[in-house]
């Protein structure tokens, strides 16, 4: 009886957790998230100013170099120099790595005031050496392609200003995370990066004049609403002006439309400008009327920014840009920036009329409340940069236009390369076309000639028309060329060709624009 008891007893247990406990238990399961184990506590880690060591000098060890760099990390930098990449090579010379040690990784290196460690080098061994000593010091480190060893992983990143988005597949396939990050990059709304600074402006325009945290729902709530019925296109148009009678809309707790808010501030312009006009008209038109600075950017090194053109960016008030510019550039600039919508292919040659226009309005704007305007152009502005063509249009509007030139990369690509573009007895002229002329099309290139050497902007698209137009003109088929891509940068490259494979040479090289193209006799003039 006993036996039949017991057994009688578990099967009202059994009956009792089915009925009754188990509905409870995925009823919180429901209430609550669920708990998916075998992730990585994704984090933004701020390294500004914190001492970063680095252990190698190949490809890996530059793109560690770089993410840290971008986050503002200062750099030590470990490994000989017969092993150092030509980007960090040049990362050294340009003084952006903090402390470069020319030796193997020793451990009195974390003895210094490490804060992160990350070594990239293939070397197993000495790998787990330095992160048995790292653990030791309770440093954080990543050794670069052996998960096990790692305290966190380094995610595929797109960045827009100041939008930063990672991706991880935690090191189940990084390749499928480039993939992904590549369809989010593509689909991202247009201008996002600059709507994102428009509105940490007018957050912190927000703080300064309600400070006290105990407002800090109130300042979430109101930026929650602001974010959510404002459109990406209307947060990029945020001025000076709408800030200003956005922030008398948030002591009222209430957010306007973007039309609401245009009118307003519209009205309150008109109004001043015919108080003004009453008083002294042509007083008023005097002091409305701004300045504009034409400055060349060069080919993309700040360090070859002339001073003229550094000190134009430093004083001015708005700076409107090309988006060819590297964001190196902008380090020196203290005002708002405002950047060309994105360009490129078919779509550059149907729509840069389009982009143009946006650029020239922007302008005027700065320059009709009396700002200090630096229009930028990577380049120099009077070379294929429609230069001429912009102070022009600010002539007719009245407006005076100064121009500080940059070096072209037409003339310090090839130096790039170690080519002269004049050599006695090679070269005795230059010519300088563009490959993509007016709608798109090449310009017309005159015949060959034995002592020219002929540098071609903006050719990449073009190669394989322009090959055939140079063979046409006499161009031998086995002229020496080269391509410079990205030049006087740290992802700069050189591919040599000739005249008849430059088609070949760009699909087999997958070279893109930025490229300078030089075809001549003094191409291989400094050859070994």
């Amino acid at each position: 009886m006993q036996i039949i008891y017991s057994t009688f007893e578990r099967s009202l247990k059994v009956l009792f957790v089915k009925n009754y406990l188990m509905p409870m238990t995925e009823e919180i399961t429901e209430e609550y998230p669920p708990v998916r184990t075998g992730g990585s506590l994704l984090l933004a880690w701020r390294t500004n100013a914190k001492n970063v060591l680095i252990v190698g000098g190949g490809e890996v060890a530059c793109g560690r170099v770089l993410k840290s760099l971008d986050a503002d990390a200062k750099v030590i930098l470990v490994c000989p120099e017969q092993g150092l990449h030509p980007e960090l090579k040049y990362r050294i010379r340009k003084n952006q790595i903090y402390k470069y040690i020319n030796r193997e990784f020793d451990p009195i290196d974390l003895e210094e005031d490490i804060d992160l460690v990350l070594t990239a080098i293939d070397d197993p061994i000495k790998s787990k050496e330095i992160y048995q000593l790292s653990k030791e010091k309770k440093l954080p480190i990543n050794v670069a392609d052996v998960p096990p060893l790692c305290d966190f992983y380094f995610m595929s990143e797109c960045r827009n200003g100041p939008l930063q988005i990672a991706v991880s597949t935690n090191g189940k396939g990084p390749k499928l995370a480039n993939i992904v990050r590549d369809h989010v990059s593509k689909n991202l709304p247009n201008g996002i990066g600059e709507a994102i600074t428009k509105v940490g402006i007018l957050r912190q325009s927000i703080r300064k004049i309600d400070p006290d945290h105990k407002s800090s729902s109130n300042r979430m709530k109101w930026m929650s609403k602001f974010c959510e019925d404002w459109s990406i296109e209307d947060l990029q148009k945020l001025d000076d002006n709408l800030i200003k009678t956005l922030l008398l809309y948030y002591e009222k707790q209430v957010v306007p439309t973007f039309e609401t808010l245009n009118k307003e501030c519209h009205a309150k312009n008109v109004e001043k400008e015919m108080e003004g006009t009453s008083i002294n008209e042509n007083e008023q038109k005097e002091t409305k009327k701004g300045q504009l600075i034409l400055v060349g950017a060069g080919p993309g090194d700040p360090s070859l920014l002339t001073h003229k053109a550094t000190e134009a960016l430093s004083n001015a008030d708005l700076v409107v840009s090309d988006r060819l510019i590297p964001s190196e550039i902008f380090s020196v600039v203290k005002c708002e920036i405002r950047l060309a919508s994105a360009k490129s292919g078919a779509q550059k040659s149907s729509k840069s009329d389009e982009s143009q226009e946006e650029i020239q309005n922007w302008c005027l704007e700065g320059l009709e409340k009396g700002k200090i305007v630096a229009r930028l152009k990577i380049g120099d502005p009077f070379l294929f940069g429609r230069g001429g063509e912009e102070v022009s249009f600010f002539k007719k509007k009245g407006y005076n236009v100064q121009v500080i030139p940059g070096i072209s990369s037409a003339l310090s690509a090839p130096m790039a390369a170690n080519v002269p573009v004049t050599h006695r007895g090679l070269s005795d002229q230059v010519l300088i076309i563009t490959g993509q002329g007016t709608q798109g099309k090449l310009p017309q290139v005159p015949r060959y000639h034995d002592m020219r050497t002929t540098v071609v902007l903006m050719a990449v698209g073009k190669a394989n028309e322009l090959s055939k137009e140079l063979l046409n003109n006499d161009y031998p088929s086995d002229l020496p060329a080269v391509f410079v891509e990205n030049g006087d940068r740290p992802n700069e490259r050189i591919i040599h060709a000739t005249v008849v494979t430059l088609g070949e040479t760009v699909e087999k090289e997958h070279i893109v624009a930025p490229s300078t193209l030089i075809i001549g006799r003094a191409v291989n003039a400094l050859l070994d």
